[in-house]
């Protein structure tokens, strides 16, 4: 017994060693600093949000690239497969723009009065010119489909055009963490110091699972499905992560090459309530 559990924590071990070298032998992160890769997120959103899961219709994207009123405002990224450079995934981070006080974030009229007051309270206190919405995260069903494909119409083998397939899939729940490392970049060049979101609750405890834990997580609501909406100061969750899971906060801040501005202590969020 005692050799079988060293086997089992030896093996842990490892897996948390190689969170970053196992995304970054298969993915890349690159942030859409030109009007080419950012048409790419689009086309991205396109495929997800019009096709994939049709929250949007396709008919008002005639150009099949989904875009809307916040992306002047917005920053965005990809996560790319190194070996064939396809675009697999995207996000955005929604910025309050040169009018801070008269911009709207997406999720804030319709899900923020439903978050208890601590996190309206934490909300108010930050800097608004300092918050950034998390939004549109996609990623690509197109491409999961092809790691688990063999022959194609055109007769090319999919497992030879992605001759990692293997890793690929290994990689595929990290998706997740490497958008969260171009959102910490975009947050870093443009001084974001707290973040707002709304996600699925099943990937609100996928975060969880790899350290990722909000300040402020809401109650499941209706909002393109069902929803749970967050809010938190991005200093605290880095750190937070570097305590439960350092290999995870390898991986987002690469290694500590980018990590968020410390808020002022004026709008420090001290009570935590993480769901």
């Amino acid at each position: 017994m005692p050799v079988q559990h060293e086997i089992r924590k030896t093996k842990t071990e490892e897996t948390h060693e190689n969170v970053s070298t196992i995304f970054n032998s298969v993915f890349s992160v690159q942030l859409a600093t030109s009007p080419e890769v950012i048409n790419e997120v689009f086309e991205v959103r396109y495929q997800v949000y019009c096709i994939d899961r049709p929250f949007e219709d396709s008919s008002c994207f005639a150009d099949k690239r989904e875009h809307d009123a916040y992306d002047p405002r917005s920053v965005h990224a990809l996560i790319r497969h190194r070996l064939t450079g396809d675009s697999v995934a995207a996000v955005r981070l929604v910025m309050a723009g040169d009018h801070p006080e008269k911009s709207d974030f997406p999720m804030e009229h319709h899900c923020v009065p439903q978050m208890n007051q601590n996190a309206q309270n934490a909300m108010a206190e930050a800097p608004r010119e300092k918050i950034a919405e998390i939004s549109r995260m996609a990623v690509s069903r197109e491409f999961r489909r092809r790691l688990n494909e063999y022959t194609s119409v055109s007769g090319i083998s999919d497992s030879a055009y992605y001759s990692d397939s293997e890793n690929g899939k290994r990689a595929m729940p990290y998706i997740s963490l490497g958008l969260f490392a171009a959102i910490l970049q975009m947050s870093v060049k443009h001084g974001i110091t707290h973040w707002m979101a709304v996600m699925e609750p099943a990937q609100v405890r996928l975060l969880k699972r790899f350290g990722v834990e909000f300040d402020h997580v809401g109650p499941v609501l209706e909002y393109h499905g069902r929803r749970r909406p967050a809010f938190t100061e991005a200093a605290s969750l880095i750190e937070g992560i570097r305590k439960r899971r350092p290999d995870v906060w390898a991986l987002i801040t690469d290694s500590g090459r980018y990590l968020p501005a410390q808020p002022n202590a004026a709008h420090k969020i001290n009570e935590l309530e993480v769901a």
